[in-house]
């Protein structure tokens, strides 16, 4: 009788979870960390964050460190209650050197400008990897955005920044892109609801242009059309210039293969001559043994790391929803085509783009129409499709196009549910 082994052998076995990556004294560590931003509190009669609190126990039971920190005002239950502050969790994680955090979040808590400079040294410290830095809605104004940007170019890993419902407006806007200027690894902002208006529009254009940031999200602001067109004007330009290019080497390409094909021909119709009639069969015969001779193992490839992201005017996803991109200025009755024009050239001429959200701004049919005829020509020429959507005040037909054809784009969440001033 065959033995009886383990059914289907090395390949039966089952596959455990894989166990995230840290040190082996991952519990130690994040009870002194702990242990640390308690006694912080108690120094500053404040309380813990129930959230971060409850996330560093859970760490400390699984033998674990945390590296996503969200940190967010608690409403006072009691008269005399004890807040809860940002300074001691940021002092915790500086004094014992807490190397381990990669996603810092912080919401609805009023940062004074102090609180946004501690915050501010935290990201300049090199040994603190923090490559997502959310401060939404914490009442962010003019120099206290100024300050937090200044140290976005010392910030090596930083890689994405969300200051969503902070009504800093274009003076703020300015600041914080100023504290852009040259850097090369930012990749993603976000600056929802934060009372932009038409300036914004070249300011952001300009930073989009200068350095690495291939996403921006700036729903629920007031650009309207002018400010629209630009920030996109330079990405337009880039994108016509790489088009001009693509179609000559395209046109090249095809009049070699061309010329290559007259080449063979020819040499064919020599060979056949020169071979004497001998049979295609025959050839193949006394040719095959060096066919073989030549084959063997193909080397396997390593792999190369990704390139570095690249600076310059090439964007990927474009959210600006709720901008005021419609003919209700006065003067403004075409300015929503001309505006949508601009739109149709990124988008046919783009190989880049990824996502484009236009959505509650009343664009009309002629300059939705627009949009659609740009979906079909990438189509046509296959490059690709586009996450888009627009505003549902449309014809049906223009509006069913553009859903059949942009498709896939996900409505982002809205944490803070503020409302856009009018």
């Amino acid at each position: 009788m065959p033995k009886k082994g383990k059914k289907g052998g090395k390949k039966g076995k089952k596959k455990g979870k894989k166990k995230a990556k840290g040190p082996a004294n991952a519990e130690d560590i994040v009870k002194r960390l702990l242990k640390c931003y308690e006694r912080n509190c108690a120094l500053t009669d404040s309380r813990m964050s129930p959230r971060v609190a409850a996330a560093l126990r859970g760490c400390s039971e699984n033998n674990a460190v945390l590296s996503q920190f969200i940190l967010e005002s608690v409403e006072m239950e009691k008269e005399g209650a004890l807040p809860v502050l940002i300074e001691p969790l940021l002092a915790a994680l500086r004094q014992e050197r807490y190397i381990y955090i990669k996603d810092l979040y912080v919401w609805k808590y009023p940062m004074s400008y102090e609180n946004t400079a501690t915050l501010a040294l935290l990201l300049e410290k090199p040994f603190y990897p923090i490559r997502m830095l959310e401060v939404m809605d914490c009442l962010l104004d003019v120099h206290t955005i100024e300050r937090l940007s200044r140290s976005f170019n010392v910030a090596e890993v930083l890689t994405k920044v969300n200051v969503d419902y902070n009504e800093f407006g274009d003076d703020g806007c300015a600041n914080f892109c100023k504290g852009l200027q040259g850097n090369v690894t930012m990749l993603s902002v976000s600056m929802c609801y934060c009372d932009l208006g038409v300036q914004s529009g070249s300011i952001l254009g300009k930073m989009i242009s200068t350095t690495a940031v291939k996403e921006l999200y700036i729903d629920g602001n007031n650009l309207e059309c002018e400010g629209a067109m630009e920030l996109i004007k330079l990405c337009v330009e880039q994108a016509e210039m790489e088009a001009l290019m693509r179609a000559e080497e395209a046109k090249k390409k095809l009049e070699e293969e061309e010329a290559l094909k007259t080449a063979a021909k020819e040499n064919k119709l020599k060979f056949t001559a020169d071979s004497g009639g001998e049979t295609k069969s025959e050839l193949d015969t006394a040719g095959g043994d060096k066919k073989k001779k030549k084959k063997g193992k193909k080397k396997k490839k390593k792999k190369e790391p990704p390139p570095p992201p690249r600076i310059g005017p090439w964007i990927h996803k474009l959210h600006i929803a709720d901008n005021a991109i419609d003919n209700l200025a006065f003067g403004a009755k075409y300015a929503p085509i001309i505006c949508m024009r601009l739109f149709k050239k990124l988008l046919m001429h783009s190989d880049c783009i990824e996502e484009l959200d236009l959505e509650d701004n009343c664009i009309g049919d002629l300059a939705g129409r627009e949009i659609l005829e740009a979906l079909e020509h990438r189509k046509e020429e296959k490059m690709g499709g586009v996450k888009t959507r627009t505003t549902h005040k449309l014809s049906t037909d223009v509006f069913n196009g553009i859903v059949k054809l942009g498709s896939g784009l996900k409505k982002k969440k809205k944490k803070g549910k503020k409302k856009k001033k009018k």
